[in-house]
Parts: structure tokens; C-alpha cells; sequence
């Protein structure tokens, strides 16, 4: 899409320094940029990233009231990128996102097994039951097990020995490891619950970022894990999930993890390695824990906690003997009827 297209779909936006007509593949977010694509950035903490990155996309949207407060840097560090501004960021991400998730997502073979197109590679010992549903573009590794109403949508991966059970739903770009269990019921790739209010409508944000899941992960019973916006949802080698666990976008679990039943990972939010979830205990969008964090069963953490094995508890969250200590003075000075 060239940057006179963009300037269509969105009459918010204006020229700065682009003066090519270049061609953008797709969006980068500032965790994962790509060549050859279009960033946003609306703040100082997404501006610092992008500028200490080795690569940085061809065009750069920038909310209109933050670039005017660093233009003179920006322009100097950025010199190599097209920029462009935007008077309502939100609104923009979410109409530039879908001519691109339907390049990416929209155009995809949902109707024909790609068995049947010659495009899917299932290996020879591979066990594939009936009623399964193979896309395009599809790769199954040796050893792996597809049991009955299993859907694998296009351009898929499936490493050896994973066992994928009965009813699981895989959407596309989604790459699974070596020796996983994904249980009855999954869905692996769904979009992200990503909306902008704007004149009474609620504007979708177009999900086509995927998810990546290493090896010997477990997934229990109807887990939820969404694509990422443009950038994988990660869930890294060793973690298991318990049933009833949903992780949002963007999302990015550390090995060894444990997530028991009902846990929800808000979106953007990073897990460290080793750290261990309680049923029902919530982490909102963009947090970052450390590793081996505790988390007591049905706490709510709201903020970051980025030192190495501290246990928490509440809601919101506080350390978790601080949290004992103020539920024993409330008991204490309560008065009794």
C-alpha cells in the first residue's frame, strides 16, 4: 500500500517530510519492527523504543499534539523515515490496519483443504483423523496427532510429537512447537479485543499479528490465546495452562510458567520465566512481572512488579505479607454485631 493510499482510507492525517511514494507491506509495532512498514507512535514511551531500535519502518504516523513537542528532534533522528501525522491516532490505527489485514488475512483459502490443493504438507507420520480440516499452506510435522473436528486454518505450523485434541480451532499464522498438548475445545489465533470510540462507533482494530507457541507447551480445555495486533502473541517453551485461561494480545509468557483455571492475561502485559498464577487471578493490559512472581489465587494485578520471585496478593495486588498484614487489622479492629 503506498503512502497516497493511506492518505485516502484516513483524512486525519498529513504530509511532513514524505516526499516518495513508497509502497508499505505491512504494520510494525515498536517491540517487532519490520522492514519496509508503517509504525504509530502516540507517546514517549513508544518514541523511545522506536528510536533505539536497529531497524526502523519506512513510515512513521505520529499523533499531531506529541510530534509537535520533539519535532525538531524527531526529524533529525527519523531523517530516513516518511513521517506523517495524525489528529486522532486511535482512529487511524484502526482504519490503516484493514486494507492490511485484508492483504494478509481476508484473501486466505478458508473453503478448500489444502490436501486437496497440494499446498498443505502433512508428514507421512503424521495421524490425521477424520473430520479434520487442513488449509492451505499448512505444515504438519513427524509424529504429530490431529484428533477428530480439528480446524487448522492457512499457514499454519505444527511441529513434531503435538498432540492436538478434539475440537480445537487454529487460525492462521500461528506456529505451535515441538511435543505440545492443546486441549479440547482451544482456540489458538482468535482477534484481540481491540476497539476506538469515534462519533458513537466502536472501530475495530484489525488483528493479523499471530501467535507463537514453543515447545512442550500444554494448553488445558477451551484456553483462549488471540493473535497479536501486528506483532505475535508468545507463549514460551515449558508453560502449561490450566482450562478456562484466556490471553489477550500481544501477550508475551516467559518458559516455565504456570496459569491456573480462569486465569486472564490482559493485553501487552509481560510474564517473566518460572512465575506461577492461582485460579482466577487477573493481570491487566500492559504490565510486566519479573521472574518466579507468585500470584495468589483471584488477585488483581493493576501495576508492575518487575523484581525477581516476590509473591503477591489482593486487588489490587500488594506483596503478599503486606496484604496478609492489612486483612489481620481489618479483621482486628472490625466491629462485631
Amino acid at each position: 500500500m503506498k503512502i497516497s493510499e493511506i492518505l485516502k482510507i484516513d483524512d486525519g492525517l498529513e504530509l511532513v517530510n514524505a516526499d516518495v511514494d513508497i509502497d508499505i507491506e505491512t504494520i510494525s509495532t515498536v517491540d517487532s519492527i519490520v522492514e519496509n512498514s508503517v509504525s504509530f507512535i502516540g507517546n514517549k514511551k513508544f518514541y523511545n523504543k522506536l528510536v533505539g531500535s536497529s531497524i526502523l519502518p519506512k513510515v512513521i504516523i505520529f499523533d499531531i499534539k506529541y510530534f509537535e513537542e520533539i519535532k525538531a528532534e524527531a526529524l533529525s533522528k527519523l531523517c530516513q523515515c516518511q513521517i506523517l501525522t495524525s489528529r486522532n491516532l486511535p482512529v487511524s490505527i484502526s482504519r490503516i490496519s484493514k486494507p492490511f489485514y485484508d492483504k494478509k488475512i481476508k484473501t486466505l483459502n478458508y473453503q478448500v483443504d489444502g490436501r486437496k490443493l497440494g499446498t498443505a504438507s502433512v508428514h507421512p507420520s503424521a495421524r490425521v483423523a477424520e473430520n479434520v480440516f487442513i488449509g492451505e499452506n499448512v505444515v504438519i510435522g513427524e509424529d504429530v496427532v490431529i484428533m477428530p473436528s480439528v480446524t487448522i486454518l492457512p499457514n499454519v505450523e505444527i511441529s513434531s510429537g503435538t498432540v492436538v485434541y478434539p475440537n480445537v480451532t487454529i487460525y492462521p499464522n500461528s506456529k505451535i512447537g515441538e511435543n505440545c498438548r492443546i486441549h479440547a475445545g482451544t482456540v489458538i489465533g482468535s482477534d484481540g479485543f481491540g476497539y476506538n470510540f469515534d462519533k458513537g462507533e466502536h472501530l475495530k482494530i484489525w488483528h493479523f499479528g499471530g501467535v507463537i507457541i514453543e515447545n512442550n507447551v500444554e494448553l488445558g480445555s477451551n484456553v483462549s490465546i488471540d493473535q497479536g495486533t501486528f506483532s505475535p502473541t508468545i507463549i514460551r517453551s515449558g508453560t502449561k495452562l490450566d482450562n478456562l485461561v484466556h490471553i489477550a494480545h500481544n501477550v508475551q509468557i516467559g518458559s516455565g510458567a504456570i496459569l491456573c483455571g480462569q486465569v486472564g492475561i490482559a493485553g501487552s502485559a509481560k510474564i517473566g520465566n518460572y512465575t506461577v498464577f492461582g485460579g482466577k487471578a487477573a493481570v491487566s493490559d500492559g504490565v510486566t512481572l519479573g521472574n518466579g512472581v507468585k500470584i495468589a489465587g483471584a488477585c488483581v494485578v493493576a501495576s508492575s512488579f518487575e523484581e525477581d520471585g516476590i509473591a503477591l496478593g489482593g486487588h489490587p495486588a500488594r506483596p503478599l505479607n503486606e496484604w496478609l498484614r492489612g486483612l489481620a487489622f481489618i479483621r482486628k479492629n472490625s466491629v462485631k454485631k
